[in-house]
């Protein structure tokens, strides 16, 4: 399970920004990614998870579509419900040629304006230089580039 703040690059680009995540597993990878993607958006320190974890469940091609999938549902909710995560734990992620599968559950609360200062609207996760690899074994690294 990833709660708060999580060690990530910016990823500069013309018109858009990403951001560069490493971890020691898939699905730790998942969960920074998750995590570094609220952090631009919000001080990830500023947000208490609290109340019922909330279920989420996205199916994918490959890996790469699956992270896009995993990042958009967790803006979609966001924007949707006026809420920001800050816990994310990763249950189940795996896959093959046939699809890809993550199950997690995630915990924030809603945009309370006097606490939540956001630095950066995020309008969608794109596929623009997507990358999910591994650079060695237990080294994970995903780069990804946002709307904005």
């Amino acid at each position: 399970m990833t709660r708060g703040k999580v060690p990530w690059e910016v990823l500069e680009h013309t018109a858009d920004t990403g951001i560069v995540v490493r971890a020691g597993s898939l699905p730790e990878l998942f969960e920074r990614a998750a995590g570094a993607m609220f952090d631009a958006m919000v001080d990830l320190d500023t947000v208490e998870p609290r109340g019922e974890a909330e279920e989420v469940s996205v199916l994918a091609p490959d890996r790469e579509t699956l992270l896009v999938a995993w990042l958009s549902e967790l803006l979609s909710r966001a924007e949707a419900e006026g809420r920001l995560y800050g816990e994310f734990d990763v249950r189940e992620l795996g896959g093959s040629g046939d699809g890809w599968r993550l199950v997690a559950r995630v915990r924030g609360e809603s945009v309370d304006p006097s606490r939540h200062a956001f630095a950066l609207e995020i309008k969608a996760v794109t596929y623009h230089l997507l990358e999910v690899r591994e650079e060695a074994p237990g080294r994970w690294v995903a780069r990804v580039l946002f709307d904005i």
